[in-house]
């Protein structure tokens, strides 16, 4: 093992844990790594000057005091950029498997079956549908979703919101895209007939961002709204399989996207709107507003607490 995998190794090893070089020896012994004792040791320092690990002495009643390492805020940061790195592969695994064995056909009617199950008649010629995107789009293929909105309702006017700095290959006659944020949406009030809300921002509460989506919709029209079951605090902290806690991961990494409470969205979206349906699918909890209320800033959303579940 060269010395930068053997450092890899190392950070992964200390990840929310305190050890002695020792233990950390032996660890390393048991994973197969076969080294000098002082030359871990030699590598142990140095991450420390370079601020990746932090120690302090502690007694020893059976003998001299040991040495105890953990991860720096450096450290913890290179642990992330392993995950980041490990989770990029992944990512463009899955999206080349999805791109290749799931045709556009296939995409289409998914999304045509989610408008059925809630009944939501589909965009119509001349309507205009705006669908946010969140800063990262983990394990989701979002120039393929706009591909299949826009293959899908080629009459219709397509108007993606994206943060400032994300990049998409703007080929498509009826899309547009604007640089604005999910709780900062740059179009003028009643504008969208049709809305796709992607998860809640952290820059933003949950209200702030449900009063700017009741805003840019007209009083007829529909919205909907996906949170990944992950960012749920009532699914909270439980991963069902190995691409849900990659999912996590990517969220975490990211930090743009905030946990919400299922019962706080539906009590803020009701407030908003006078016909709301929930569905848990796919992994997701789907939202469906429709029935806008005339209010700018209703009380019972001034009302609600930040948080309706106990802190954990």
């Amino acid at each position: 093992m060269n010395r930068e995998a053997l450092e890899r190794t190392i950070v992964r090893i200390l990840i929310g844990r305190e050890i002695s070089g020792y233990d950390a020896y032996k660890e390393l012994s048991t994973k197969g790594v076969r080294l000098r004792s002082n030359y871990l040791y030699m590598i142990l320092s140095d991450m420390r000057k370079r601020g990746l690990l932090k120690a302090r002495w502690v007694e020893n009643e059976k003998g001299p005091r040991k040495h105890l390492y953990s991860l720096s805020e450096g450290g913890q940061e290179e642990f992330k950029e392993q995950v980041w790195d490990s989770l990029n592969v992944l990512m463009s695994a899955f999206l080349h498997a999805n791109l290749n064995t799931q045709a556009t056909p296939d995409h289409l009617n998914a999304y045509q079956s989610s408008l059925a199950k809630f009944r939501i008649p589909p965009p119509k010629d001349g309507d205009k549908l705006v669908y946010t995107t969140p800063s990262f789009s983990p394990l989701a293929c979002y120039p393929l979703n706009i591909r299949m909105l826009s293959d899908m309702l080629p009459k219709v006017s397509i108007f993606v919101v994206k943060p400032p700095g994300m990049r998409f290959y703007d080929d498509r006659p009826n899309v547009t895209f604007l640089d604005g944020r999910r709780h900062d949406i740059p179009l003028k009030d009643g504008f969208a007939d049709h809305m796709v809300l992607e998860g809640f921002p952290r820059a933003a509460s949950e209200t702030k961002t449900i009063l700017e989506c009741a805003r840019v919709m007209n009083e007829h029209g529909h919205l909907l709204i996906r949170v990944p079951s992950v960012m749920l605090e009532e699914k909270k902290p439980r991963f069902n399989d190995f691409a849900e806690f990659a999912l996590k991961q990517y969220y975490d990494i990211s930090e743009q996207d905030r946990m919400v409470s299922i019962a706080r969205i539906k009590n803020l979206v009701e407030a908003c709107f006078g016909k709301v349906m929930t569905d848990e699918s796919r992994g997701n909890l789907v939202v469906y507003a429709t029935e806008r209320k005339r209010v700018r800033e209703p009380s019972a959303l001034q009302e609600l607490p930040e948080t309706m579940l106990p802190a954990r």
